[in-house]
């Protein structure tokens, strides 16, 4: 039961077909603009690498965002119109996720940062926890502990996510785990300098340039497992997660507003 995965919400273009516990077919393009030119003749190409057609497909796992505007719309156009036409389920998991379990075996926070400018990046917190065997909803999971998000995705600013990474790290210190925290992604290269102006030694960044990339393939990991279990969206209502407006939506907002409220500010 072969599964498809797409992400765009970063110059990453990177698409995947598997099954559950089964990688069949990968490619990933690194592209600073053009995602949807590129993305229906990669999905064909693959689809033919691994000897299949759209019709074989039995689910649609995509990269929800956040990130790029035009990115995350382009992936998830395009997931919704396959869900649609072939009539399949269609299910979005966090393209943050897509990149922390790069790292999902390392004993240290992860921290996946796209840059949102402005000093501040859409991220979330991830790391190695102990749970019940039973325990669902996280990343991965290998029995005794987890790879978990232990801050969920949001756009935020430096200075707020600075000391809330440092409020981690001592919880850590506190049961003798690491002290250290690993920065990925465009807003890791680009704020590094502030970043270890703030953590030093604590902070690291990989040192592959291949794993600071979304992979298609572990989206399709954490959505093959929600397919299964019948977590999934209606195509017609499938939405990206932004995180933010942009730009032209929050002055219509702010438009809205101000002529609700009339010329004395009453609401």
């Amino acid at each position: 039961m072969p599964y498809l995965a797409v992400d765009t919400a970063t110059q990453t273009l990177t698409v995947a077909i598997g099954e559950r516990d089964r990688l069949l077919a990968e490619a990933s393009v690194v592209v600073k603009k053009n995602h949807s030119n590129r993305l229906m003749p990669l999905i064909e190409s693959l689809l033919v690498s691994a000897d299949l057609t759209p019709e074989d497909l039995k689910g649609i796992v995509v990269g929800h965002g956040p990130g790029s505007y035009t990115g995350v719309r382009i992936g998830v156009t395009t997931g919704k119109m396959l869900a649609w036409a072939l009539k399949i389920p269609i299910v979005g998991v966090s393209s943050l996720d897509g990149l922390a379990m790069h790292y999902r075996d390392a004993d240290c926070l992860v921290c996946p940062l796209f840059d949102a400018r402005r000093k501040q990046a859409y991220c979330a917190v991830y790391g190695r926890r102990e749970v019940p065997r039973d325990g669902g909803g996280d990343v991965a999971a290998d029995g005794q502990a987890i790879f978990a998000k232990m801050e969920p995705d949001a756009i935020r600013k430096l200075e707020d996510l600075f000391p809330l990474l440092e409020r981690r790290l001592a919880e850590r210190e506190s049961i003798g785990s690491s002290r250290r925290v690993l920065f990925l992604g465009d807003g890791a290269d680009h704020y590094r300098d502030l970043i270890v102006d703030r953590f030093g030694q604590q902070a690291c960044f990989p040192a592959s340039g291949a794993r600071k990339l979304v992979r298609a393939a572990h989206l399709l990991e954490a959505g093959i497992r929600r397919i299964e279990a019948g977590d999934t969206a209606v195509a017609e209502r499938f939405a990206p997660q932004y995180l933010q407006l942009v730009e032209a939506e929050a002055k219509l907002l702010g438009m809205q507003t101000s002529d609700a409220c009339g010329k004395d500010g009453a609401c």
